[in-house]
């Protein structure tokens, strides 16, 4: 779950223009190369609105999402919309995730 999380963080931050698709795409071979899963059946637009919740609760009031603006380089956010998670699941459908 948690390198699924890494590589959702990945698109989010591409959708926001923090990464170029050439960064996600390098991150993703890395991640499919050490047999990592990026992504998961149950990874839907309720989840990851509802994790966003969770980090609120869980970060005093603040979503503190971490979104990369580059390799080793990386920002928190606390603004993330439904709307950037679903178009975010739209955009992971277009890789060739392994089981």
């Amino acid at each position: 779950a948690v390198n699924v999380d890494g590589f959702f963080c990945c698109v989010l931050s591409y959708l926001r223009g923090y990464i170029a698709m050439e960064t996600v795409e390098r991150v993703f071979k890395c991640m499919q190369s050490l047999s990592l899963p990026t992504n998961s059946p149950d990874l839907d637009s309720k989840l990851a609105w509802q994790s966003c919740c969770d980090a609120i609760e869980h970060r005093h009031g603040a979503m503190r999402i971490p979104l990369i603006t580059g390799i080793g380089k990386s920002i928190n956010v606390s603004d993330i919309t439904q709307d950037e998670l679903d178009k975010a699941l739209v955009l992971m459908k277009d890789f060739p995730h392994t089981k």
